[in-house]
């Protein structure tokens, strides 16, 4: 298209460039005309006129097409310029929601990137390779793509998960990697309507896994305030995410889908380089815009399942906690040393542990716990 385009402004380049030098041929030939004595020839009669029709019909032909031409590449330019406007409107509102869901529904998920793939006349996408933060090392997770296109803010879209069901735990369906999973603690598991895992208990489990560094997503028996999260957690574990839980906790068909709603712990200077790293806190700041792109999430797209308005439920969270200070959360994300997670479970605000993704420790790089 790009090619055409240029093919287009070429077209009107040369046109241009024609009617000047007419123009100036044009102005030589009255100055000379001018003075040059005037003479009034005899007509040849024999003239062949033919041939001056031949050459009228074909100069006219000619003038026709190139007019037409000039129509279409101007039409062209004009279609290009309106869509090249709209398809950056596209962008910038879809650079906002892609930042939105990483800030308001990646569960310890962070985007290496964005950029423009794939890009099309009326429709492109941005795309992010993403990274879990698991106690300092990063294990690459799948990618995102975020289409838009200049029809459609129809065409934009939040790319909710749909994970892999096994029988312990969910998977991620490009990459097959494992997914750290939270529960609804007044959900009947039992129910015909719940199609999910049952809760888990797997924080013993990987603490015997040696050398490694685990992600392990905590639901709590109940909500707790900010506050008393920072003294329950043991120190030797790093808060990655926090999970703002659901707003009907009761809903069997919305805990059996993955896709949940928190903020990403903070980020702080390390004392050996330049380069941040969580630090399992949080403030007022952070807390804020998650809110702001927890509403521009929920105004861009509705998640419905089984008619369950997975969307409002989350908007009723928000609304129900506008600041830090009156939140709660139903959960978070640890990751640490696998040995650290011996004896997690048996702490009574612990409802249920599940572990995602899991790395070997190397001698170069210590964890941050």
């Amino acid at each position: 298209m790009r090619t055409i385009m240029i093919f287009f402004y070429l077209i009107l380049l040369i046109t241009l460039v024609i009617g000047v030098v007419r123009f100036i041929l044009y102005t030589i030939k009255k100055i000379r005309h001018k003075k040059l004595p005037q003479s009034h020839p005899i007509s040849n009669l024999g003239k062949d006129f033919t041939s001056f029709a031949n050459k009228t019909k074909w100069k006219r032909w000619g003038i026709t097409a190139w007019i037409a031409l000039v129509i279409i590449s101007m039409v062209g330019a004009l279609v290009w310029n309106i869509n090249s406007y709209y398809m950056e409107k596209a962008y910038f509102k879809a650079s906002n929601e892609s930042s939105a869901y990483f800030i308001a529904s990646a569960p310890n998920i962070i985007a290496n990137n964005q950029i423009i793939d794939d890009y099309g006349i009326f429709s492109s996408n941005i795309h992010s390779d993403t990274y879990k933060d698991v106690d300092g090392y990063h294990v690459p997770w799948r990618s995102y793509n975020f289409g838009f296109g200049t029809l459609g803010t129809t065409n934009l879209g939040i790319p909710f998960f749909s994970p892999v069901n096994s029988e312990n735990g969910y998977y991620t369906q490009d990459t097959g990697q494992k997914i750290a999973t939270f529960f609804s603690t007044k959900v009947d598991y039992h129910s015909k309507d719940y199609t999910g895992i049952l809760p888990t208990h797997d924080a013993d489990k990987i603490s015997k896994l040696s050398n490694h560094v685990a992600e392990v997503a905590v639901t709590f028996n109940q909500s707790y305030s900010y506050n008393d999260i920072q003294k329950m957690i043991p120190k030797n574990l790093l808060i990655n995410w926090y999970w703002i839980g659901y707003n009907n906790p009761t809903s069997a068909i919305v805990a059996a889908q993955g896709n949940w709603y928190g903020l990403m712990s903070n980020s702080s200077p390390t004392k050996t380089n330049s380069n941040s790293q969580l630090n399992g806190k949080l403030d007022d700041k952070s807390y804020a815009s998650f809110i702001k792109n927890l509403q521009v999430i929920t105004q861009s797209q509705q998640l419905i399942i089984n008619n369950f308005n997975l969307t409002k439920d989350v908007l009723k969270q928000s609304q129900k906690y506008p600041s830090l200070k009156t939140a709660k959360f139903s959960g978070v994300i640890l990751t640490g040393r696998t040995k650290n997670f011996e004896n997690l479970d048996k702490n009574s605000w612990v409802y249920a542990t599940n572990v995602g993704v899991t790395t070997e420790i190397r001698p170069d790089i210590p964890p941050i716990k």
